[in-house]
């Protein structure tokens, strides 16, 4: 059978505009799997092409599948929405499956308001995908297929979920032969990469409950792990195909201390030199892993440090301190990590205006970070806030299911998000033209090879600077 699967675009402008995104992992990994029963696939990655709704339609209609998969997050679910029912319109036998967080968190109102919707898969959909295809195509009975929602009798069945893939050394690896452009990574709208870029994922779940965000609904805080020997035998082959930069993106890739180690370990024995991306919790970021890390490759590591503010951290549910994040950043330089980027998160209600003005500053001292990234704390399902609001009826979610809505616009707050926008743009502008930012860069950049690598890259890219700062600044 041939199924197209799509990765919707936001459809909006973004404060910072990055015109290659990371590849769409799990869309490949359900690539493989489908694959190898003998399906045809075809992935469209809209995130990274661009390309407006009638070109999409235009494609589809030319693949001609007999199923579309549309892999929903919240940003994305509207304009997936939008695909997926004009694709449906001029392809009316086509079978449509919506996956992923957003889809898996909204199921029933998706169900109920887009009759061209036939099914959900809820939760980690590949052998889920793979058996209801497979139902399709045979034409067999889909009532027994664990994971799924569907419309029956004027209303809308969910089957029992279906347990998690255990071990994940079992799956095949992505087929990146299905993407149709190469990829490079990029930092607040710069290229941040210089060579031929993927992705690796070497874990799934978080075992923590951070307020803000969805994955513990989704993986039900059960992290599993997949072997070094898998992980470092995927990296050799990416190696042998050219590629020369891997970012990682589980959702908590420093969790094992351990494993990570022999992972370094046999990085080293195989001789896989790559240059690597991280992202991990300050908590976790002790100096001798990161030096395990910076020896087999890491270049960039980004670590989620929130918040200045105590009472905000602690708010969050993110079991963390603001001395732990001045001591990851310091085990980070010690370690010879070049580029370390704090990701902050603006905006939680019971912030007042002295409080982001402490986390701005905090930000602007801390020692070891090459660049924050500031955000705005938004709400949307599957979050821990998001029940929060609906369950003390500051939230309809029947009117707000469909987006994500901007916390201190829900809920009794001390900051309108325009004053909150100001400060974020003033911080900016601040922070990039301090000499005590941008002169040790410089520096840094000049000492370094890959620095120079990724600044030739974005030369000749014909990166605009000048475009980059204005967004940032909110020009």
């Amino acid at each position: 059978m041939k199924v197209v699967l799509i990765n919707p675009n936001t459809g909006r402008a973004e404060r910072i505009e990055n015109e290659a995104a990371w590849p769409p992992l799990g869309l490949l990994y359900l690539g493989a799997v489908l694959e190898k029963s003998g399906h045809e696939v075809k992935v469209i990655d809209n995130a990274r092409i661009q390309l407006p709704v009638d070109k999409i339609v235009e494609r589809v209609k030319r693949e001609n599948p007999r199923v579309l998969g549309v892999s929903t997050l919240t940003p994305t679910f509207t304009q997936g929405i939008k695909i997926a029912s004009a694709i449906k319109a001029e392809l009316p036998d086509l079978k449509i499956i919506f996956g992923n967080y957003h889809a898996t968190f909204t199921y029933e109102r998706l169900l109920t308001k887009y009759p061209f919707v036939d099914y959900v898969v809820l939760g980690e959909g590949e052998q889920i995908f793979l058996e209801l295809i497979n139902a399709l195509e045979r034409n067999e009975e889909i009532k027994k297929i664990k994971g799924i929602a569907f419309r029956h009798d004027g209303g809308v069945v969910k089957t029992p979920p279906r347990p998690f893939i255990q071990n994940l050394d079992e799956l095949p690896l992505p087929d990146r032969t299905l993407l149709e452009q190469e990829y490079h990574s990029e930092v607040v709208g710069m290229l941040g990469s210089s060579g031929k870029f993927t992705t690796v994922l070497t874990s799934r779940g978080c075992p923590y409950n951070c307020r803000y965000c969805a994955c513990s609904a989704f993986s039900l805080r059960k992290v599993r792990f997949r072997s070094p020997k898998s992980v470092v035998a995927e990296m050799g082959l990416l190696q042998m195909e050219g590629y020369e930069e891997v970012g990682f993106v589980d959702d908590n890739l420093l969790l094992d201390r351990h494993r990570m180690e022999k992972i370094c370990d046999l990085l080293k024995e195989n001789g896989i030199k790559l240059t690597l991306w991280a992202e991990g919790r300050v908590d976790q970021a002790s100096r001798e892993v990161l030096r395990n890390f910076a020896r087999v490759g890491c270049k960039t590591i980004y670590f989620g440090v929130e918040s200045g503010n105590q009472k905000v951290l602690n708010y969050y549910g993110k079991n963390i301190s603001p001395e732990l994040s001045r001591k990851a950043m310091r085990n980070c330089k010690e370690a010879g990590i070049e580029n370390i980027i704090g990701s902050f998160i603006l905006g939680a209600p019971i912030e007042t205006r002295e409080d982001v003005q402490r986390t701005l500053d905090f930000a602007l001292n801390l020692k070891g970070m090459d660049f924050p990234q500031m955000n705005v704390l938004m709400l949307s399902p599957g979050m821990d806030l998001w029940d929060t609001a609906v369950r003390e009826g500051y939230l309809d979610e029947e009117k707000y299911w469909e987006d994500a809505v901007t916390a201190i616009n829900v809920f009794p707050s001390h900051l309108k998000e325009e004053e909150l926008s100001r400060m974020i743009d003033r911080f900016y502008s601040k922070f990039i033209k301090r000499p005590t930012f941008w002169i040790p860069q410089i520096l840094k950049t000049v000492q370094s090879k890959y620095r120079m690598k990724i600044l030739l890259a974005n030369l000749k890219s014909r990166t605009s600077f000048r475009e980059t700062v204005r967004q940032l600044t909110g020009g």
